[in-house]
């Protein structure tokens, strides 16, 4: 998604996406890992960082230049998750290559560079036909991804971007963002204005204290998974990964996998099985299955405002359909399950 607002962050920042040597790997970074005369090729990919496939007679590796800002700490905390993951036994997430001289990334003037092992086989979860064996196996791997990092205590330390706005941060930063927002879409944002008050209000009443912290993913979606026949081969894109409670990742999940859609969708009967499994997995605490559906509310107005775009007008009707009830009968329908 490239056509956004200017950020209020940071409006002189430019999409790397967008520069002119988008398509251009610098001969220092493939030195550096020891890969000099390599094939390199630009991937096709949705992501917000630039992906290239690189060929060799050392093997087929995937080369990710970054599009956040250049904060290194950003990179290294990716780099110690990563490692952290294979020590606990969690071997779906990429496997990071280090450089000749051991580094975990390169660096350049305007980003950071990481070399993944190549993933091969495997059908992407943007292309893959949503079933129920998906969606649960999807959710039994978030539990097995969220018990893999119960003990993740990080050295480097997650740089502050807007991707990685916290339930912490809303009321104190994002909140205002979401209503900037809503004045530059106008009476379009009406809605949105409306309801990013009421999450403000409504994650306030939080007592964020009572509940755990582990490392979450951040971005747990189809397009971020591979399935192998209906489980679930590999977890990709771990670099907005970030410490909070474990509902940041479910807010979002629940309305991730459904037959519907690739966007977020209000699918009620979708989001109580995939929480219906994720619970069978690690079940949740009776203040968790409480304020759930305040985050499940909360979590997509969260992207929006950190999209800062039009994206809004897309998922409107699914955000309206959350705060009318769709949430709350989404943990209610799971929680009968879990009951039964």
């Amino acid at each position: 998604m490239l056509s956004r607002f200017p950020d209020p962050i940071d409006p002189d920042r430019i999409d790397i996406r967008l520069r002119p040597d988008a398509d251009h790997v610098p001969a220092e970074v493939l030195d550096a890992y020891g890969l000099a005369g390599a094939d390199v090729s630009r991937l096709k990919t949705g992501s917000f960082n630039i992906h290239f496939k690189v060929e060799s007679d050392q093997g087929t590796f995937d080369l990710r230049r970054s599009n956040r800002p250049v904060d290194r700490s950003n990179l290294l905390y990716e780099a110690e998750l990563l490692a952290h993951l294979r020590a606990n036994n969690f071997n779906l997430a990429p496997e990071l290559v280090n450089t000749v001289a051991g580094e975990s990334n390169v660096w350049t003037a305007e980003t950071g560079w990481t070399l993944f092992r190549w993933i091969s086989g495997g059908e992407p979860g943007v292309e893959s036909r949503v079933t129920d064996d998906r969606i649960e196996d999807a959710a039994r791997t978030l539990a097995a991804f969220h018990f893999a990092t119960v003990d993740f205590a990080p050295y480097a330390k997650r740089g502050d971007i807007p991707i990685f706005a916290l339930a912490e941060d809303w009321n104190y930063r994002w909140a205002k963002r979401s209503l900037d927002l809503a004045d530059l879409l106008g009476p379009e944002g009406r809605d949105l204005r409306e309801m990013a008050l009421q999450a403000a209000t409504e994650i306030e009443s939080v007592d964020l204290s009572a509940l755990a912290r582990i490392c979450c993913h951040a971005d747990y979606r189809l397009r971020n998974l591979r399935f192998s026949g209906n489980r679930v081969s590999a977890v990709l894109d771990l670099d907005t990964s970030i410490i909070s409670t474990r509902l940041l990742d479910l807010g979002c999940a629940v309305t991730r996998f459904s037959p519907l859609g690739a966007d977020p969708q209000a699918d009620v009967i979708a989001g109580s099985r995939f929480l219906h499994a994720y619970n069978s997995s690690s079940p949740l605490t009776e203040y968790e299955w409480q304020v759930l559906p305040i985050f499940i509310r909360w979590r997509l107005i969260r992207d929006v405002t950190i999209y800062y775009d039009q994206w809004w007008l897309k998922v409107r009707e699914v955000c309206t359909k959350l705060f009318s009830g769709a949430a709350d009968e989404i943990a209610h329908l799971a929680r009968c399950q879990t009951a039964d």
